[in-house]
C-alpha cells in the first residue's frame, strides 16, 4: 500500500476527526477534508493567524476553528462554504489555548488559562466562552504546555475524555464528561501509565479507547460504560508488545480516530520507523508509515490520515473500515 501526502501550500497544524488544518506561508488559514483521492483545501483569505497557524479545528454545520490573530489575540472562527469566517475573541474567558469541541450534537470549547503560573482546563458552551460566562463543570489542572500535555476526543453523545498530565499530583490520568453529568469523573487506569498521548472513539461511539505508554510500550485501555459511582472503570487491550522511541517532537503513540473496528487502530514510532498497526480478527498486523512526528490519526472517506510533523499523509484503510 502507498501512502500519499496531502498537497498544501503551507504547514498542517492541527487534525481531528475527518478535518484538517494549518497556515498558509502567506499567514492565512485553510482547511480540507479528508479523504481519498485528497480534495483540494480551502483557503480562507481573510483569516490571517500567527505562525503557531490553527490551534484546534472541528466538523459541525459550520467548521469551527481556534487560533492566535494577526492582532495576538486568541480567536474562535466560524466558517463554512468558502465565504468569510466569523471571528470572536476569547479574552472574555482569559484563554490562553484553545480548542473546540463541536459537531451536530454539541457545541463547546476546552480553552486553558494560567492561574499563578499553573495550567488550568475548562469547558465552556460555545457562545457563553465568547461572553464570559461560567465553565460547565469545575477546573481540572494541566500540568504542562496544553499543545503537549493535553490529548482530547469525544463522539456525538458520547462524553467527552481528555487525558494527560491533568490533576494535582500523580500519574497521568484520563476523565471524562458525559451529557448531563455534573461534573469530572476520574477513570480507572490499570496497569499505570507512564504517559497518555491519544483519545479516540469507534466510528459508531460505542468505544472510547485512552491510549499511550507504559515502561516504553504501549498500553491502551477501553473506556467502560457502566452505571456505577465514582471512578469509571476501563480494561486494557491487548495490543503488541513493542519497543517505542521517546521521541524529542510528536508522541510515541496515537491511537485513529473514528474507526470501524471494535479494536483499537494506532501509529507507534519504532527505531526502525513509524507502523501503522490493526488487528485484522485473527492477529495485529503492521505497515510502514512515513517518517515524522506523530502527532494524530483518524480514518475517513476510506482511508487513514496520520498528521506527521506538520504534514498529513493518507493511505487506504487497511483495516477494511
Amino acid at each position: 500500500m502507498d501512502w500519499t501526502r496531502l498537497a498544501v501550500d503551507g504547514r498542517v497544524t492541527a487534525l481531528q476527526r475527518g478535518i484538517c488544518a494549518g497556515v498558509t506561508a502567506e499567514g492565512t488559514a485553510f482547511v480540507a477534508r479528508l479523504r481519498l483521492p485528497h480534495e483540494r483545501a480551502t483557503t480562507y483569505d481573510d483569516l490571517l493567524v500567527d505562525s503557531f497557524g490553527v490551534l484546534g479545528v472541528a466538523n459541525g454545520d459550520r467548521t469551527r476553528l481556534t487560533g492566535r490573530g494577526a492582532d495576538g489575540r486568541l480567536h474562535v472562527w466560524s466558517a463554512g462554504g468558502g465565504g468569510p469566517a466569523d471571528r470572536h475573541s476569547l479574552d472574555a474567558v482569559d484563554a490562553v489555548w484553545a480548542a473546540p469541541v463541536h459537531d451536530a450534537r454539541r457545541e463547546h470549547l476546552l480553552t486553558c488559562h494560567l492561574d499563578a503560573g499553573a495550567w488550568r482546563l475548562r469547558v465552556h458552551d460555545h457562545e457563553s466562552a465568547l461572553t464570559g460566562g461560567r465553565s460547565l463543570v469545575g477546573d481540572l489542572a494541566v500540568a504542562g504546555e496544553p499543545d503537549t500535555t493535553l490529548v482530547f476526543g469525544f463522539h456525538r453523545g458520547g462524553p467527552l475524555v481528555v487525558a494527560g498530565r491533568i490533576g494535582d499530583s500523580g500519574p497521568p490520568s484520563a476523565w471524562s464528561l458525559g451529557e448531563g453529568v455534573e461534573g469530572w469523573r476520574r477513570i480507572h487506569l490499570a496497569p499505570t501509565p507512564t504517559s497518555l498521548t491519544s483519545v479516540a472513539t469507534s466510528e459508531d461511539g460505542r468505544r472510547t479507547w485512552v491510549g499511550g505508554t507504559a515502561h516504553g510500550r504501549p498500553v491502551v485501555y477501553e473506556v467502560l460504560r457502566l452505571p456505577f459511582r465514582g471512578r469509571l472503570r476501563s480494561k486494557p487491550v491487548t495490543v503488541p508488545a513493542l519497543a517505542l522511541t521517546d521521541p524529542p517532537a510528536g508522541r510515541p503513540l496515537v491511537l485513529v480516530d473514528d474507526v470501524d473496528s471494535d479494536r483499537p487502530v494506532f501509529v507507534a514510532a519504532l527505531e526502525r520507523g513509524n507502523r501503522l498497526c490493526w488487528h485484522d480478527g485473527t492477529e495485529w498486523k503492521a505497515l510502514p508509515a512515513p517518517d515524522g512526528a506523530l502527532h494524530a490519526a483518524c480514518a475517513s472517506g476510506g482511508a487513514v490520515h496520520v498528521l506527521l510533523g506538520r504534514e498529513v499523509w493518507s493511505v487506504a484503510d487497511p483495516t477494511g473500515g
